[in-house]
């Protein structure tokens, strides 16, 4: 009876040290690995920034000034930077090309098949709750008149958030153009920020929506 006391003792002290150790990667070790390719994934755009072609003079349209944008971005490249001041002074991450776990795993992703930024339709971007930086902690906290600025190559753009609701992750219609009416031509520019609620499962997806409010070359 020690025997298998003492072996069974043994067994569940090894297996909470595993766990430990495995929820210590989860919240620090994701972390770090987060940290060091958000520095890679800001150096590149700050190099291609420098170097690349001048953009020209500014255009013109309805109620925004912006320079004529076309995206054409890789898996997992970075291609913008996203900044929410309601999350703090120091919140900045950088937003790459796709929502697969390899992507999500480092850096806040763009949905593919929704529109880019500052254009007219859904500018999607999906990032993990916790784990890998906590890039949406406080998604849910958003309220509506909070400011999310988006940055280009060629432009900064201002989005207003606009409203916040719950939905199954089954529920594909909020990446639609205009949200819940697939097929229909766009006439905003919008945004949706998604993150999953409660944190640590995938119950709910919280949907964070806004609408663009002003753009300037950058």
């Amino acid at each position: 009876m020690r025997q298998t006391l003492r072996v069974t003792g043994e067994s569940l002290l090894t297996i909470g040290a595993v766990i430990l150790l495995f929820v210590a990667y989860l919240l620090w070790g994701s972390a770090l690995r987060a940290a060091s390719a958000q520095r890679q994934f800001t150096n590149e755009l700050n190099e291609q920034w420098l170097h690349g072609p001048h953009p020209g003079s500014a255009t013109r349209g309805d109620i925004i000034h912006m320079l004529p944008e076309r995206f054409s971005v890789a898996t997992g490249q970075p291609f913008a930077f996203i900044r929410i001041p309601a999350f703090g002074q120091d919140w900045r991450f950088t937003v790459i090309q796709g929502t697969d776990l390899a992507q999500l795993n480092v850096s806040p992703g763009h949905v593919p098949g929704t529109g880019w930024p500052g254009q007219r339709g859904n500018f999607a971007v999906a990032g993990h709750r916790v784990t890998s930086g906590n890039p949406f902690w406080s998604l849910p906290s958003l309220k509506d008149g909070d400011l999310i600025y988006i940055q280009t190559r060629l432009n900064d753009f201002t989005y207003r958030v606009t409203g916040k609701r719950w939905v199954s992750p089954s529920d594909l219609s909020v990446l639609d153009a205009v949200p819940g009416h697939p097929g229909q031509p766009p006439a905003k520019r919008l945004i949706t920020l998604i993150t999953c609620d409660p944190a640590w499962t995938g119950t709910y997806r919280v949907i964070v929506s806004g609408v663009l409010i002003a753009a300037r070359p950058r």
